[in-house]
């Protein structure tokens, strides 16, 4: 059995000034989770590829 790994994705290394964080196992789910924050919160619209570029091992 293998174990998924899960990953975050910081606000703050898309350039805000923000605190925003989200951890998911799910890369998908991440990339998701972001877009939706970066256009609720900053009205800005990502690149699926670079919010991807976003993504690094959580903890």
């Amino acid at each position: 059995m293998t174990h998924s790994m899960a990953h975050r994705i910081e606000c703050a290394d898309a350039g805000m000034d923000c605190a925003f964080v989200v951890e998911s196992e799910s890369d998908d789910e991440l990339v998701e989770l972001a877009k939706l924050h970066g256009q609720r919160q900053h009205h800005v619209e990502m690149d699926e590829a670079d919010v991807r570029e976003l993504i690094k091992p959580a903890g």
